[in-house]
């Protein structure tokens, strides 16, 4: 009697009427079919199963058919469990594909960073700034020194965001390179205190499907997951 709780009794009328993907998640090799044969539906499949069930059965002991339906349900269940796993790990892949594509876009654009250096190129026409102005503060100031740590300019902060237009203090443009900006606030006390400063750090490379998913190398900064919060420059 062909058991379909046994493995082995199971794995061979798999053989004879089980569907590719059955087969192929039991070990069998597939056999050369015809198209008729290779069109039959689950249903059938399990119909056949259900016959040699029975064919084998002692008569004086018969299977409870219960038994056997609730058998045909489960062998049913993890051939459509199995399929849908393939589908599931297809969108994964789909997915992962789709999302590095959009990083390479990236690639050469600019993200707000916390840091105190930003590189001027020569074709951006202002520089963006942000920062976090203190409930209490009475003035708020932002000075930028070049390379060699000589002060440029000094602006006046009104807000949490500043352009700056890359000009000195008499208003020449300032060539290409690196500046260091450093913002400070005083409050009604007269105390100075330091603010951070959020400017435009250059995405140079995108690293796909590393240690921690899909990251952007942002210059000065390294590597940066894609899921973290980030305010693309254009």
């Amino acid at each position: 009697m062909a058991n379909i709780s046994d493995t082995k009794g199971l794995g061979g009328l798999i053989s004879q009427y089980g569907t590719d993907a059955a087969k192929s998640k039991a070990g069998i090799e597939k056999p050369e079919v015809t198209k008729e044969e290779a069109a039959l539906a689950d249903q059938n499949v399990f119909l056949k199963l259900y016959i040699e069930q029975l064919k084998g059965q002692d008569p004086t002991a018969p299977q409870d058919t219960n038994d056997m339906v609730a058998q045909m349900s489960q062998f049913s269940s993890l051939e459509r469990l199995t399929s849908i796993s393939d589908q599931l790990e297809n969108m994964a892949t789909s997915l992962t594909s789709n999302q590095a594509l959009s990083a390479s876009t990236l690639v050469g654009k600019s993200v707000l960073m916390e840091g105190s250096k930003t590189k001027v190129t020569e074709g951006s026409e202002e520089v963006p700034l942000r920062v976090v102005i203190p409930e209490n503060s009475q003035t708020a100031t932002l000075k930028i020194f070049d390379a060699d740590s000589r002060l440029v300019r000094t602006a006046t902060l009104n807000d949490a965001d500043y352009k700056w237009d890359k000009k000195d203090d008499d208003g020449n443009v300032l060539p290409p390179g690196e500046y260091r900006f450093s913002a400070s606030s005083t409050n009604d006390k007269g105390e100075v205190s330091a603010m951070n400063t959020r400017l435009p750090a250059r995405i140079q490379g995108v690293t796909i499907n590393g240690e921690n998913g899909t990251a952007l190398n942002v210059e000065n900064h390294g590597k940066i997951k894609l899921t973290t919060e980030l305010e693309i420059l254009g």
